[in-house]
């Protein structure tokens, strides 16, 4: 690890000569699993009563969730997870955090103020780390410093708030401004960003776990919902073709190249493809876990009127994951500046269609259960037998291997054409 002034790791990026390996650590692993508990109670929120109302709730809640867990992971790919700063944030983030999640499932009117100052908190302290890197020296303060004022004028919108009734709309119309002001930062301050590029390695398995703590939620809801029936037949055999379904999501979303957008950033400077990355996993995963909100209330409300509405909330969802997967894959390909013969693309665009289809056809929960997963299935064989998907991983193992080398390439399309028969495989965009 590359020590910087007085004994902390010196920021990712600083120095993008050397590529410098960088794992998950017990902490971080232990502040995602926050996670698994906090999208269980957005999912019972929205489960509860899934109409209009409720659904803006679940999105706002959502959001602000996955963008405390988005901070604490791109400040550790950013500057490293091993510092005592970063530990000690760590550890009050989870302290508050704790809060947010016991404040997600009540009522706004009761919890909004408890909320947003437990939120507030937890800004607070996201914006004491990039004050402590942005004091390392000037390579450094032109982004977390920028980053600093953002955050720090965001917890401020957030603890203002908490002085607001709950649920009312001044409260949520200081937490969408809170939420912009923190979303669009990144975005504005682009440019700033090329000396403090997240770890390639370190983010892409940050954001893979939080998948599979979507996609786990997927799994307790079907197990929860299956518990409101008897274990027969009827019953069983849709429970099974949910969980098929969070399978071949799964099988979709790590067969994709998923590190490609961060080299893409770290070799040609392009940012904004990894900032397309990091924010297309948002909308997925919250489609991930409305589906398994869906999938589980449609087996505990089987035959009764409430399983169209499951239905809907079923179709949309899944519309939604398969549509951001298609927009992963384009920005992946997009990364090459060459657009393969790729079949996965518009596999996955007539799958989001199909799903959309759902909405306007009538059909029980047995046959809806089975329509997704026979869809999710066909769609995930489609990726996985793709060539393209193979020549894309091995394009992201061949930047890698020869960043561990200290070979930097100078583009991606020079490590493109170093792999075999890449001439004869690929089209020019």
């Amino acid at each position: 690890m590359n020590i910087g002034r007085a004994g902390e790791p010196a920021a990712h990026g600083e120095d993008t000569s050397v590529y410098q390996e960088q794992k998950v650590s017990w902490l971080e692993l232990f502040f995602d699993l926050i996670f698994v508990v906090a999208f269980d109670q957005l999912a019972k929120r929205l489960g509860q009563s899934p109409d209009a109302a409720s659904l803006w709730h679940f999105g706002l809640l959502f959001v602000a969730v996955w963008w405390a867990w988005a901070g604490n992971a791109t400040f550790a790919a950013r500057y490293g997870n091993e510092s005592r700063t970063y530990r000690w944030g760590t550890l009050a983030q989870l302290v508050s955090l704790g809060m947010i999640a016991l404040t997600l499932r009540g009522d706004l009117t009761d919890t909004g103020s408890a909320f947003a100052l437990a939120y507030g908190v937890n800004r607070l302290i996201q914006t004491g780390l990039y004050v402590a890197v942005a004091r390392r020296g000037p390579g450094v303060a032109a982004f977390a410093g920028r980053m600093a004022l953002a955050f720090g004028t965001a917890a401020a919108l957030w603890l203002v708030s908490a002085a607001w009734p709950g649920g009312s709309a001044a409260q949520t119309g200081l937490w969408c401004a809170a939420l912009l002001l923190d979303v669009l930062t990144p975005v504005f301050i682009r440019n700033h960003s090329r000396h403090a590029l997240p770890h390639e390695g370190h983010l892409p398995e940050r954001v893979g776990l939080l998948q599979i703590i979507a996609l786990g939620e997927i799994v307790t809801e079907i197990v929860g919902g299956s518990r409101q029936q008897e274990l027969n037949a009827n019953n069983l055999i849709p429970a099974l073709a949910a969980i098929v379904t969070a399978v071949a999501l799964w099988r979709m979303y790590f067969d994709q190249a998923r590190s490609l957008p961060l080299l893409g950033a770290r070799v040609d400077r392009r940012v904004e493809g990894m900032l397309a990355w990091l924010y297309g996993h948002l909308p997925f995963t919250l489609a991930v876990v409305v589906l398994g909100v869906g999938l589980g209330n449609g087996l505990s409300a089987a035959g009764s009127r409430e399983a169209a509405e499951d239905q809907q909330l079923v179709a949309a969802a899944l519309a939604l994951a398969l549509l951001t997967l298609a927009f992963l894959r384009w920005n992946s390909l997009r990364v090459t500046r060459r657009f393969f013969p790729d079949r996965s693309l518009p596999a996955l665009l007539v799958g989001a269609g199909l799903a959309v289809g759902l909405l306007f056809i009538d059909l029980d929960t047995f046959r809806v259960h089975l329509a997704v997963g026979a869809l999710t299935t066909l769609v995930a064989l489609i990726i996985a037998t793709d060539p393209v998907t193979r020549r894309l991983g091995q394009l992201e193992e061949a930047v890698l291997e020869r960043l561990g080398e200290g070979d930097q390439p100078d583009s991606v399309e020079d490590a493109l054409d170093g792999l075999p028969e890449a001439r004869t495989s690929e089209t020019s965009a």
